[in-house]
């Protein structure tokens, strides 16, 4: 028995001696370099009149059936006159499941590191069906270029929260789910940088925004941006229509805030920034006839958020709303018309 066994045991190791060997080896040799290339330009290729450039430094294996790239910069091209803005990850890796292969599926899991924390989770496709999980874990918005640029002033506070969306025949159309996010700490401007260009901005403590918005058929129903911070007052609700690419997204977004009389009474730059309270002389803020247009009668700045995610446009909105419910209430009533409304966007 002894003999049959030592003879029968190198035939029964052999072959998954083999298959370890071939899948071992296919990764030592297998051209990362041009793999990285082709996606790069595969992506590159997709873009709109080069609105958007991916670049990867290096692309490497990450367990049996992942990868792992470094250095990956998105560059979005700025508005006219202004520089490109770039998207910088540290690392991102990616694998997919071999148990959800044999069945059909691809169930991808994922992480990015940026802006000093995480980003992690799932992409599942089974059949025409998809779902995407997206897990945020600390990532601080001042190191996202393509937060920053928004303002063209530093900016603090840690990201953190979850999106969650199922894609019935992979068609953002059809889209349901949530998100929920918190930005805690949220702090703009240091003193010396100008906020677009003109003033410079004394620290501006904003405290922590919490948004909240539920998907249904496609709706993504955004029943909550606020914030109460030290200096700020914070409001806003509103609607987003998704679309397959993210950028494409169409916004009807309604948003208001306050600089508190503390902070208006901080200083003499303050003061002439934002107004003193109770002066009649005009603020250098609202110079710019769309900001004078946005204030209202309470003090609040409001504006109507429209055209795309990936470019959008700030309307004044300065009418007060007459109802309840978020005091924003602003919808339209014809080609660039938006009249009060009573209890919100939902009327």
């Amino acid at each position: 028995m002894k003999d049959k066994i030592t003879k029968i045991l190198p035939w029964l190791l052999m072959p998954p001696f083999y298959v370890m060997c071939v899948v071992f080896f296919a990764f030592i040799t297998f051209p990362f370099d041009k793999l990285k290339d082709k996606i790069v330009m595969g992506f590159n290729a997709q873009q709109k009149s080069g609105s958007m450039e991916l670049s990867i430094d290096e692309l490497n294996s990450h367990f049996i059936t992942g990868v792992k790239a470094k250095n990956i910069k998105l560059t979005t091209a700025g508005d006219p006159g202004k520089p490109p803005v770039e998207l910088k990850i540290d690392e991102a890796k990616a694998r997919i499941s071999l148990l959800g292969l044999l069945v059909g599926h691809r169930d991808v899991t994922y992480s990015f590191l940026l802006g000093g924390g995480e980003i992690n989770g799932s992409y599942e496709e089974h059949g025409k069906d998809r779902a995407i999980e997206v897990n945020i874990d600390s990532v601080d918005i001042g190191q996202v270029e393509l937060i920053t640029s928004q303002l063209g002033v530093p900016m603090e506070g840690k990201l953190t929260g979850q999106v969650k969306f199922a894609l019935p025949e992979g068609k953002a159309g059809k889209a349901s789910g949530l998100v929920n996010l918190e930005i805690a700490g949220v702090t703009i401007g240091d003193g010396k940088a100008k906020l677009k260009g003109l003033l410079a901005l004394p620290k501006l403590d904003i405290g922590g925004i919490s948004i909240a918005a539920e998907a249904k058929d496609g709706q993504l129903k955004v029943s909550k941006i606020a914030a109460g911070g030290k200096d700020v007052e914070l409001a806003g609700d509103g609607r987003v229509t998704l679309r397959d690419l993210a950028p494409d997204a169409l916004l009807d977004l309604n948003l208001k805030f306050k600089v508190n009389d503390g902070y208006r009474n901080k200083s003499d730059q303050t003061k002439s920034i934002f107004g003193a309270p109770g002066s009649k002389m005009p603020a250098l803020f609202e110079m710019d006839p769309k900001v004078s247009r946005s204030k209202r009668p309470d003090g609040f700045y409001a504006f109507h958020a429209r055209g795309t995610l990936g470019r959008p446009v700030f309307d004044p909105a300065g009418t007060p709303n007459l109802g309840g419910g978020s005091g924003l209430g602003l919808i339209k009533d014809g080609p660039g018309t938006f009249v009060p409304q009573r209890g919100g966007v939902d009327q």
